[in-house]
């Protein structure tokens, strides 16, 4: 009996982990993809502010986002929040549309 619990525990013990590393990985993927879609808004509202001359400090104006965030969010390093989006997309005369779909990209 004891060894049959010992045994639960350990086959227990491995499938929480490969559930662990599937899960990281799938975040991890999700991560990225993300990252990639919204380095795309951001290149394009970018563009958009450098044809319209204006600078990070005036976006920083209009937006209340600090200019350090600026600068962070257009070096494309983090996942910007769909409010900081929204707001920088205001600022530049366009907005964002969001579509749910079916299957992944």
């Amino acid at each position: 009996m004891l060894l049959d619990l010992e045994n639960n525990k350990r086959d227990y013990n491995k499938e929480k982990e490969a559930r662990e590393r599937r899960m990281s990985a799938y975040a991890e993927a999700v991560q990225k993809s993300t990252l990639e879609s919204s380095s795309q808004i951001i290149r394009t509202l970018v563009a958009e502010r450098h044809r319209l001359g204006m600078t990070q400090m005036d976006i920083a104006d209009i937006t209340g986002i600090l200019p350090s965030n600026l600068a962070r969010l257009e070096s494309g390093g983090r996942v910007p929040t769909l409010v900081v989006l929204q707001k920088y997309a205001s600022a530049v005369g366009k907005h964002i549309e969001l579509k749910v779909c079916d299957g992944v990209e």
